[in-house]
């Protein structure tokens, strides 16, 4: 089923000036048996901006990252794919470890779930993360997210 996806949070790296996310972007939902696949392609420009809904941008040169966030009971996985890969699960008291590929090489990535509230309802799926993100064993940011899908 086609619907909306929101996406906003906020890496804090410690240095009083938190980083704000905020995305709105056209998705599609699969259902597959508790878990819900929400699909979405993001277009950016060579300096990782997004590029506005006309596909147009400053810049000449585009990625295009492919998101994938699947969520159900107690869990919830954000996949990255394109110029940057990246793929972080999130359970309550959990801990992720995975590899982080840059166009600089790999780094060594961890993600602590602090909180994870998981909310499905036949027009909505909403997912409320709070974790640390560390890199290479070292923290690099205390972050937020809400995750909120709603179908057309």
């Amino acid at each position: 089923m086609n619907g909306t996806v929101r996406i906003m949070g906020s890496h804090d790296h410690g240095d009083g000036r938190p980083e704000l996310i905020k995305t709105i972007n056209d998705a599609h939902c699969a259902q597959d048996g508790d878990y819900f696949i929400i699909t979405y392609d993001e277009a950016q420009d060579s300096e990782g901006n997004q590029v506005n809904a006309s596909g147009k941008s400053q810049k000449d040169s585009r990625h295009v990252i492919h998101h994938t966030l699947t969520i159900g009971p107690g869990k919830v996985i954000m996949t990255r794919s394109g110029a940057l890969t990246s793929e972080l699960h999130f359970g309550l008291g959990k801990v992720w470890h995975t590899d982080y590929e840059t166009h600089f090489g790999v780094m060594k990535m961890t993600a602590v779930t602090r909180q994870l509230l998981v909310e499905i309802t036949p027009k909505k799926i909403s997912a409320h993360l709070q974790y640390e993100l560390q890199m290479d064993g070292n923290k690099v940011s205390d972050s937020k997210v809400r995750i909120s899908f709603v179908y057309n």
